[in-house]
């Protein structure tokens, strides 16, 4: 995940997901062999559209994994813009907003508000951090997020066949 700070350093970039009311830091999968810094740059570029620096990391969060059973280790590294402009609504995104860290949005999660609030922090060395979710989220959540998997698989399986026909 990343943590894009606005040139004022007053506030952060947030995306609404897909998935109705969430509201998300840019990132993602981390592909193999590939750094966890480098994947948050790969991602928020994808998603929003921003070329970024990584300024530092935040911590590791170990927490449920909303794509199946057990758990899951996510890297958050604080970050600036470089380049690039906000994209439009994506296949995962379907919106883009600066929001200053005390008026998050409604939707934005526990794991993510821990992240922001950590980058806001200037801590001296990077967190780590066990963060649970309540079950009564974590169960459709995991439903949606499958759903939601296999809809762009579909989508993303029917764009590449179209561009060859």
């Amino acid at each position: 995940m990343a943590v894009v700070l606005a040139p004022d350093r007053r506030k952060v970039l947030l995306l609404r997901r897909e998935v109705f009311v969430l509201w998300d830091l840019p990132g993602g999968g981390i592909e193999p062999g590939e750094d966890p810094a480098a994947a948050a740059v790969r991602e928020t570029g994808e998603e929003a559209g921003y070329e970024i620096v990584i300024e530092r990391a935040v911590g590791e969060y170990l927490h449920q994994s909303v794509y199946g059973r057990g758990d899951q280790l996510t890297y958050a590294f604080r970050a600036r813009v470089v380049g690039g402009a906000a994209r439009g609504s994506r296949l995962e995104t379907t919106g883009l907003a600066w929001f200053a860290p005390e008026h998050l949005p409604r939707g934005t999660q526990p794991l993510q508000r821990q992240m922001i609030a950590d980058a806001f922090a200037d801590l001296p060395t990077p967190v780590t951090r066990r963060i649970d979710f309540p079950l009564w989220k974590l169960y459709p959540a995991r439903v949606v997020f499958f759903v939601m998997r296999w809809r762009n698989y579909l989508a993303r399986w029917a764009l590449k066949k179209m561009r060859r026909t």
